[in-house]
């Protein structure tokens, strides 16, 4: 496979908005052509800064970013924020109401030939599944078709880089897994790289070739999905997927576990629920989190020490029951630094 090319790259971005208080502090990363790159976090953190100092319309206090080698240029140095290279979509859509869906998404080609103008028109009509709507007023979209008529704006002009701000957040579950896929398929078929912020799990799970883990302004770690959920950096990286298991040295010792001091994950699938009994594994189950296709339930060791199982959806332990928890063979628990 060809090596992609680098198309986004960010050098040492801070950004403070208090004196001594930095929403972002020296950001660094890069993004690949076809690549699709979330930043998670929990709100505050500066996922959203990052994007609007990435689009241009931002002034960083420090650092710079290049789309292409050449540099973003900040809100001071352009007549008009932003950059022509990057295209954002916003939570609120910011789409024309009295304009048809076709003329929404032509909008930024507008000065383009008419044939580039149809040509490009129906591809992305044909990429973001909106042939029905074409004729359509986005007043009278759904949630998820207004969001597929932003983003095909968005690229209408072909660019290098697409900047999704929490795109996903106000739809439900089946559109979302719609919208995850359609926005992979633009990332591959359109040779863009994608960049996205959410505070949802499963959104940066499901969608990205890697994510970046923010807190406080910092990026801890940049990992593939699989990196990520496995092999988290520290308790903050471990516990932003639910239902994680954090125990101390102490802790798995009462487990018959001997570890060296620290902190220690597994995730609820590492684990399973056996009838024998095995000494200092025996717990009770005291609450259930049912998801229809899977659950998670809570096992109590003893007091105050308690275990996330995950179960299949053919799962048929009662609460108050009595087994034993164990880890599944070829796994163990994941040292977390400090």
């Amino acid at each position: 496979m060809a090596k992609r090319k680098t198309v986004l790259r960010v050098d040492g971005f801070s950004k403070s908005y208090e004196k001594g208080k930095l929403a972002v502090d020296n950001l660094s990363f890069d993004v690949k052509e076809g690549e699709v790159f979330a930043l998670i976090g929990r709100s505050g953190c500066g996922k959203t800064t990052t994007l609007k100092l990435l689009s241009g319309q931002m002034r960083p206090d420090k650092g710079e970013a290049y789309v292409d080698g050449e540099r973003i240029l900040g809100p001071h140095e352009r007549l008009l924020a932003g950059h022509d290279k990057i295209a954002l979509v916003e939570q609120d859509y910011n789409l024309f109401n009295h304009q048809t869906v076709s003329d929404n998404i032509k909008y930024p080609i507008r000065r383009s030939s008419k044939e580039y103008q149809e040509y490009r028109l129906k591809e992305l009509l044909r990429i973001c599944q909106l042939e029905e709507y074409a004729e359509t007023r986005p007043k009278e979209l759904s949630g998820g078709q207004k969001q597929r008529v932003a983003i095909a704006r968005a690229i209408a002009d072909e660019p290098p880089v697409l900047l999704l701000d929490e795109p996903f957040s106000h739809l439900d579950m089946a559109l979302r897994s719609d919208l995850r896929r359609m926005v992979k398929n633009i990332a591959v078929e359109a040779n863009i790289c994608v960049v996205f912020v959410t505070h949802d799990t499963h959104d940066a799970l499901a969608m990205s070739d890697r994510i970046g883990v923010m807190s406080k302004g910092h990026l801890l770690q940049i990992a593939t999905p699989n990196e990520i959920y496995t092999k988290p950096l520290n308790k903050y990286a471990a516990h932003f997927f639910p239902h994680c298991n954090v125990l101390n040295q102490e802790e798995l010792k009462k487990m018959d576990v001997e570890r060296e001091n620290g902190l220690y994950m597994a995730r609820p699938e590492w684990l399973k629920v056996i009838d024998k009994e095995v000494k200092n594994h025996t717990a009770k189950l005291v609450h259930v989190d049912y998801f229809g296709n899977a659950s998670y339930g809570e096992w109590e060791i003893e007091d105050g020490l308690r275990l996330w199982v995950h179960h299949d959806s053919f799962y048929n332990y009662e609460i108050g029951e009595t087994k034993s928890v164990v880890l599944i063979e070829g796994t163990d628990w994941w040292k977390l630094e400090d």
